[in-house]
């Protein structure tokens, strides 16, 4: 995964969007719109709800919603729950809909809503029997329905079911997902098209979705699709950006690397800001899974979100070693390097080969020390060992350091790059003594953007701590409980000014308590 001291380099492509437009499903003539419900929906952020069918649907797009209707913003009807509200819509639009819905061999009572450029939910007639093709248990169990098909014609409490309609004429997927929740049966519908269909709606592939070849990132993509029908089933908190995240890095570190891309792409869809470092890492995720295609999807998308971003030797990953035979590899290394020679050509290139072969030495031993700790604490020998050896590293790194911060002082991202970090990454392991030395230059460096504000107020933090004082911004934690808070009333408000996100959630992250 993307080293912590390499947040200065991330990856990603054409942003590969899914159209998930509003849909209907037709019980009448083929152009004629099912009714409108009377059912009482709230459209709240990303969040649908309706207190009586006991449903919160959470659609991802954060404070994006609600969403034109085209790239131009010409549209602005984008949560329609009546007849009068559709009426309105662009007539193109209206024609779009009522088109798609003869495609679909579904009676519906009613449509719940609309989420224009979204999804669609409806009431399916539950008297008509449409056996699934996938059926989702609520244990997890996911069983091919058509080869074993369902008993009985209705559906049963605790399970989502699933079809798929491919309209390869058209170069589109409607994916239906039904539930029964509160003595109510919905569906709710997704479409997946291709880029270059001439429709006025904004987020959509930009692939062949029928191409072989991208087979994978389809199977992602529903698959977060899925996630986000079964929020409407659960009963729980819905997720967020960071719930994924975290879910994403716990399975990464147990080595399930299929469910950590899972978790990956489920954030990715909730239409919060994404970091560039968790799209290199769920590339990661992908590439150990051996979904080869996601996870160059996701590195084009990392090259996309900043284009002065750059990994310094993307060969030695070895997280993405299985790409390395694959034609994409040496395309991705050639605007790697095109972006590093551009970046560096007026750096202090002996500095920085330093400062980076310091960094390198200084993380191998902790990734050394840490796996043994964790697939082998019964050998207390080998962990004795490299702990012993770490603290060598650190000692010998340290007297390197602060040789360069004396001699040549703090040279800041303008001269070595990225490579400003590997200061703080060193000092940050030293004594007491040396952090109060060094701390008013990191607090310098980070006013002029070399390093974050976060560091600073990591080190503040840890002194606070080896003094025996409170803590100011809430990072040190001891034995999975937060240490001695300063102001524990202001600590979010401190947290903020220093770009950290609040503290209880950075708890939940580090898998602690107050």
């Amino acid at each position: 995964m993307e080293p912590r001291y390499k947040t200065l380099i991330y990856v990603t492509g054409r942003h590969c969007f899914i159209i998930i437009i509003a849909l209907l499903l037709v019980a009448c003539g083929k152009y004629q719109m099912p009714p409108f419900s009377n059912n009482e929906w709230k459209l709240t952020n990303n969040h649908v709800t309706n207190a009586d069918i006991g449903t919160d649907i959470d659609f991802g797009g954060g404070s994006t919603l609600p969403i034109t209707n085209s790239s131009n913003g010409d549209y602005g009807l984008n949560f329609i729950t009546d007849e009068d509200g559709f009426n309105r819509y662009d007539k193109f639009c209206q024609r779009y809909f009522t088109t798609m819905l003869s495609q679909l061999p579904m009676a519906i009572d009613s449509i719940e809503f609309i989420l224009a450029d979204r999804f669609a939910v409806l009431q399916p007639n539950a008297l008509t029997q449409w056996p699934p093709d996938v059926i989702r248990q609520a244990d997890g169990v996911v069983l091919v329905a058509q080869a074993n098909p369902p008993a009985n014609d209705l559906q049963p409490l605790d399970e989502l079911w699933r079809n798929l309609v491919f309209d390869k004429k058209m170069n589109r997927i409607f994916v239906i997902d039904r539930f029964y929740k509160n003595g109510k049966h919905l569906a709710i519908v997704y479409t997946m098209q291709n880029e270059d269909k001439l429709v006025p709606f904004s987020g959509t592939f930009h692939y062949d979705i029928f191409n072989p070849h991208n087979v994978q990132s389809v199977g992602t993509n529903m698959e977060t699709l899925l996630n986000i029908s079964i929020s409407a089933l659960s009963t729980g908190k819905i997720l967020g950006y960071n719930d994924y995240i975290h879910s994403a890095d716990s399975c990464f570190m147990a080595g399930d690397y299929i469910s950590a891309s899972n978790s990956f792409e489920s954030a990715f869809h909730t239409g919060d800001d994404i970091q560039g470092m968790h799209l290199y890492n769920a590339a990661c995720a992908a590439a150990l899974a051996g979904l080869t295609d996601v996870a160059f999807e996701r590195l084009m998308r990392r090259l996309a979100l900043d284009t002065d971003w750059y990994i310094n030797e993307p060969n030695k990953d070895n997280d993405l070693m299985a790409l390395h035979d694959d034609a994409r590899w040496a395309v991705y290394c050639d605007s790697i390097k095109m972006r590093r020679d551009r970046i560096e050509k007026d750096y202090n290139q002996p500095l920085r080969r330093k400062l980076l072969s310091i960094a390198e030495s200084d993380q191998s031993i902790r990734q050394q020390y840490l796996a043994a700790v964790s697939s082998v604490p019964q050998d207390t020998a080998l962990v004795t060992t490299l702990l012993k050896q770490m603290q060598d590293i650190d000692a010998a790194n340290q007297e390197k350091i602060c040789e360069i911060l004396d001699s040549e002082g703090f040279a800041g991202t303008d001269k070595v790059g990225n490579a400003s970090m590997v200061y703080w990454l060193v000092i940050q392991h030293a004594s007491v003594e040396l952090q109060h030395k060094y701390f008013p230059l990191f607090v310098q460096a980070a006013e002029r953007g070399d390093i974050s504000r976060e560091c600073v107020a990591l080190m503040d933090d840890r002194i606070a701590m080896f003094e025996n004082r409170p803590q100011k911004y809430g990072t040190q934690i001891v034995d999975g409980k937060l240490y001695d808070l300063a102001e524990p009333d202001n600590v979010d408000a401190l947290r903020k000014q220093m770009g950290m996100p609040p503290l209880d959630e950075y708890l939940k992250q580090m898998n602690a308590t107050r």
